[in-house]
């Protein structure tokens, strides 16, 4: 019924979606950037879970002992002074 689809001119890179041509598919390097925001799309439904599920955790007991200890660790700041000695 109906004819062949044309083949298309540009395809997206699988690792960063980038819209890349055909005949430079070989040589296409992708961004730094682009693929970091490729992956963090790619995981925003992870990402949005794992908010839930923390929120979840800090609305019970534990979670809310751990938020208490955390600003009162961050207030008294209890960690050791750095050594000023230089590292040989």
């Amino acid at each position: 019924m109906f004819g062949a689809l044309p083949k298309p001119s540009h395809i997206p890179c699988p690792s960063c979606g980038a819209s890349v041509a055909l005949v430079s598919l070989g040589s296409h390097e992708c961004e730094t950037e682009r693929l970091l925001d490729f992956l963090i799309f790619q995981l925003r439904d992870e990402i949005d879970a794992f908010e839930d599920q923390m929120n979840a955790w800090l609305r019970t007991a534990t979670g809310r002992f751990a938020l208490w200890i955390a600003e009162r660790d961050r207030r008294t700041d209890t960690s050791p002074p750095a050594d000023p000695s230089p590292a040989n």
